[in-house]
């Protein structure tokens, strides 16, 4: 009822009824962004949009600059863009090198891209740099390498020791969707109910960060038998 309420408001102050639907859902999105943080930020392609065109800017008024390189890897690698990426980070190698993030994201544009070796080098580069590089984001990557690969016990456990000891919610629930996917349920329920645990602990900001992780981890747990 509030809602309609609202609605008629709206429509009667700004005469168009459309406009006025534009309107709460704009507002809606945004308080679900500020104080919920289950659903998509559908404003950030705008703000990413904006970010990569400064970056594009700066690089064509000095195309030494290798943190803008790394920046706009980054980008494209969080856009599922590995090839641009991958593209982006190489131009950056020569001044980059032993920077655990550039490593990082040049190993996992790698990755995807099918150059598996390659990528397992410079994520293992990353790893030699800072072991807590993005919050554990390395060994998801090392830990689906070795599941497809069928490398041995130890080693896959290794790994998952490493992923329980830096990941953040987020990894977490990543990595339990790899194990999950290899057939691992038992690493995979340890890994969801890490996230769930790990939200549950947080409190203030964090716990709007890490809620999507948690609800979509109790969702993956209802999956397994």
């Amino acid at each position: 009822m509030k809602f309609f309420g609202l609605y008629v408001l709206l429509s009667i102050l700004t005469r168009n009824p459309l406009l006025a639907l534009v309107i709460l859902l704009l507002v809606f999105l945004f308080a679900e962004h500020r104080f919920i943080g289950i659903l998509p930020d559908v404003f950030q392609p705008w703000r990413r949009a904006g970010r990569v065109a400064q970056l594009k800017r700066e690089i064509s008024v000095n195309p030494a600059n290798a943190e803008a390189y790394l920046e706009l890897g980054e980008v494209y690698f969080r856009q599922g863009k590995y090839s641009q990426a991958a593209s982006f980070l190489e131009n950056a190698a020569a001044k980059m090198g032993g920077h655990p993030l550039f490593h990082l994201y040049l190993g996992a544009s790698y990755y995807y891209l099918g150059r598996v070796e390659e990528g397992k080098s410079e994520i293992e580069k990353a790893i030699a740099a800072n072991p807590k590089v993005s919050q554990g984001e390395p060994y998801l990557y090392l830990a689906a390498i070795s599941l497809d690969q069928k490398q041995p016990a130890e080693t896959v456990e290794y790994i998952f020791q490493q992923l329980m000891l830096y990941g953040s919610p987020r990894v977490f629930y990543q990595a339990g969707k790899v194990f999950l996917q290899a057939g691992d349920q038992q690493r995979a329920r340890q890994l969801f109910r890490e996230t769930i645990d790990n939200y549950e602990a947080c409190r203030g900001a964090l716990r709007r960060v890490y809620r999507k992780w948690a609800f979509l981890s109790r969702i993956s747990l209802l999956s397994i038998k």
